[in-house]
């Protein structure tokens, strides 16, 4: 299922400074969860908000309302317009679980969870706005960013695959949370599985400042490792964890070999990244060993030590 929320919500654009914006309000339909609902009385409430002013917008599929006093939305297919509440059940997949729906409608309609927050592609042309929106994030502690990974490996879990584009990831800066809210099956279109390099690219997507995207690739590069700690079981397989591609992705996008004369960066950095890539290799068979031999846990410890020390080195 392709949940597309890479519309751009001008009548919620936050037209102030972004540190007085906290995103959209989280309303309750009168202390009671919507689902909890009768059918009928869900219905209704999906019906009667069906209406311009709760118009959140519309992707190249669909067009998606916000529920009226709920914390829920609706995405109605266009060509399931008139017939949407002719199916409804709460009998979910997998797929439709990792792309937050909690309830189907008829003809691919659904009831989907809404999340608080701003969406990067909102500033696309507006870099002024995106440097202070990736501050936020930057500002955001290692959990934040754990959580992302950990949804997105839960994600190819179900063999699905976050389909990574400024559009299809929330910032609540209020809660510090990012979620990602658009996936798809593997075998529909199969590719790399890079969860890191992937978040990395989101996170600083269509530019960034030098310094906040050195903060963001270091906090995924510290997400990352966390997962690798003596007694830790890691949150996906352990060869998914791609700290090669994230390296070349933050020395590409750092420009480091277009600066002045190109023999005075290429020798250093093809160094040390072979010297990364030889110690992630090291860290991954260490970790693979220390969750069923706990005599290598001070090894593992060391040389946990040593890669962030080796992957921080990367400007």
């Amino acid at each position: 299922m392709k949940i597309d929320y890479s519309f751009f919500p001008t009548y919620k654009y936050p037209n102030n400074n972004l540190k007085n914006y906290t995103g959209f309000n989280t309303l309750s339909f009168k202390g009671v969860d919507l689902m909890s609902l009768p059918e009928a009385d869900v219905l209704e409430k999906v019906r009667n908000s069906v209406l311009p002013e709760n118009f959140l917008g519309a992707g190249i599929e669909a067009e998606v309302y916000r529920i009226k006093d709920t914390n829920y939305c609706v995405r109605i297919p266009y060509l399931s317009q008139d017939i949407y509440l002719s199916d409804f059940t709460k009998k979910l997949t997998p797929t439709d679980k990792v792309n937050h729906v909690v309830a189907k409608l008829g003809f691919g309609a659904s009831v989907m969870k809404f999340f608080d927050g701003i969406i990067p592609k909102w500033y696309i042309n507006n870099s002024s706005r995106r440097y202070q929106l990736q501050e936020k994030i930057a500002e955001m502690p290692i959990k934040s960013y754990s959580e992302l990974l950990h949804q997105i490996a839960g994600a190819i879990d179900n063999e699905m695959l976050f389909d990574f584009s400024g559009g299809n990831l929330i910032v609540d800066t209020e809660r510090q949370k990012l979620t990602a809210i658009d996936f798809y099956g593997i075998q529909d279109n199969p590719r790399p599985i890079r969860p890191m390099t992937e978040i990395y690219s989101v996170l600083t997507c269509y530019g960034s400042e030098e310094k906040t995207g050195k903060i963001i690739y270091d906090k995924i590069i510290d997400a990352g490792l966390e997962e690798f700690k003596p007694d830790n079981i890691p949150c996906m397989d352990i060869e998914l964890f791609d700290f090669n591609g994230l390296v070349l992705k933050r020395n590409s996008d750092n420009n480091s070999f277009g600066r002045g004369n190109i023999n005075k960066y290429i020798n250093p950095i093809n160094k040390l990244i072979d010297t990364i890539y030889e110690n992630i290799k090291d860290l991954k068979q260490l970790k693979k060993k220390e969750i069923t031999d706990k005599s290598v846990s001070k090894l593992l410890e060391e040389k946990l030590i040593n890669c962030r020390r080796l992957l921080r080195r990367i400007k």
